[in-house]
């Protein structure tokens, strides 16, 4: 099999389902944030809703990891991913002030 074919579906199959997606979903009074990461072992998530406290995401049956926190206006947050800080693709991040970015939830 010509080696470029195999690099290309490599590259394809990493591209396509092995980078973890985020997603927020709104309720009356709840915001459940979303991070499938299917190889995490420990998924923690901090907001500006409770100053940056860590807080322990659940996995669901579906392997996805998922937190709920009261609705707010406006919240900044990030996860920590097995032990490590992730800011996952967001439509919009925020610079905070140790030169890091934080995304930025705006109902």
């Amino acid at each position: 099999m010509n080696k470029y074919f195999v690099l290309l579906i490599l590259l394809a199959l990493y591209l396509g389902g092995c980078a973890p997606k985020h997603f927020v979903a709104k309720d009356s009074d709840l915001l459940t944030f979303f991070l499938q990461n299917g190889e995490a072992k420990r998924v923690q998530f901090a907001s500006s809703y409770d100053r940056y406290l860590l807080h322990d995401a659940t996995q669901n049956s579906s392997g996805v990891w998922q937190i709920e926190v009261p609705a707010s206006l406006e919240l900044k947050y990030f996860y920590i991913v097995d032990g490590s800080m992730y800011v996952p693709e967001c439509r919009l991040k925020e610079r905070d002030d140790f030169g890091s970015e934080n995304c930025l939830y705006i109902f």
